[in-house]
């Protein structure tokens, strides 16, 4: 009766009636032993069809999560996204390691630690903040793009940018440049983000969207990981123009491997 007067009043604020039938209770086929019968009891209707497919009542677990993140649709796309993801995080955080050396209003070449430890230059902490404030504008170019141009076009547009703003850091430039294109790469990065942050659960379909984004993300980490351990490395040992090559390397196949994925989601209904 209690879900009789329920069901009645869900259909008069959708304007509509019940169906025809009457509400019983009946057995259900697979009992949790930890509930008793009155708890584990099932609505049907009095034909005996209860209307819901066995295959599509019951929650997916782990096992078919990854069986369709691994599947033929998806499986080439889930491989180029780890490498998107690692190269972005990568050159995320090498830019901003690569900040200290490029703020040295010396030029030389000295220990990244020691730039940390005992920073001298104003020219550090004027970086540090006017290319923090770089990822606001970044998060608000790519909403102006991704709904206009596609999300596969947005990322590649930012992370080509990202590669032409970063080359020149590899030469001694003057403060005033070295900080603009610093601003730029980081507007670019945070705008590559933001893209994929959006693209990547339309990828996937409901049943293994947390899977798919969780484990993607991972990957990202795993950049986020490596590029202290390479570009601190690097630097330590005046190598600032290898430093910037490897990431301008990066993100230029990141940005080639865009076009290598299948799937555009702009306009596309989520799965």
């Amino acid at each position: 009766m209690d879900a009789t007067v329920i069901l009645e009043k869900i259909a008069r604020m959708n304007n509509s009636s019940l169906p025809p039938g009457i509400l019983t209770y009946a057995s259900k086929r697979r009992v949790d032993k930890r509930l008793n019968n009155s708890e584990t009891a099932l609505l049907i209707t009095e034909d005996g069809d209860s209307g819901i497919d066995e295959h599509t009542s019951s929650n997916p677990g782990g096992i078919t999560a990854l069986r369709e993140f691994w599947s033929y649709d998806l499986i080439r796309s889930t491989f180029i996204l780890w490498f998107v993801y690692l190269a972005n995080y990568f050159a995320y955080y090498g830019v901003i390691l690569l900040t200290s050396e490029l703020s040295n209003g010396q030029r030389r070449c000295a220990s990244v630690g020691t730039n940390f430890m005992q920073p001298k230059d104003v020219n550090l902490y004027r970086d540090v903040l006017v290319t923090s404030l770089a990822e606001f504008p970044g998060l608000i170019l790519a909403a102006l793009m991704v709904d206009r141009i596609g999300r596969k076009v947005s990322l590649g547009i930012m992370l080509l940018l990202s590669c032409a703003f970063l080359a020149p850091l590899a030469v001694h430039l003057g403060q005033g440049s070295v900080t603009t294109l610093l601003f730029c790469v980081r507007t670019c990065i945070m705008g590559g983000f933001a893209v994929l942050y959006v693209y990547t659960p339309e990828i996937y379909p409901a049943s293994s969207r947390n899977t798919g984004v969780g484990i993607t993300s991972s990957f990202g980490r795993i950049g986020s990981i490596v590029s202290p351990v390479v570009t601190v490395g690097l630097l330590e040992n005046c190598r600032q123009k290898e430093a910037v090559f490897f990431m301008d390397l990066m993100l230029f196949l990141a940005a080639v491997a865009c076009a290598l994925i299948p799937i555009e989601t702009k306009g596309r209904q989520i799965q």
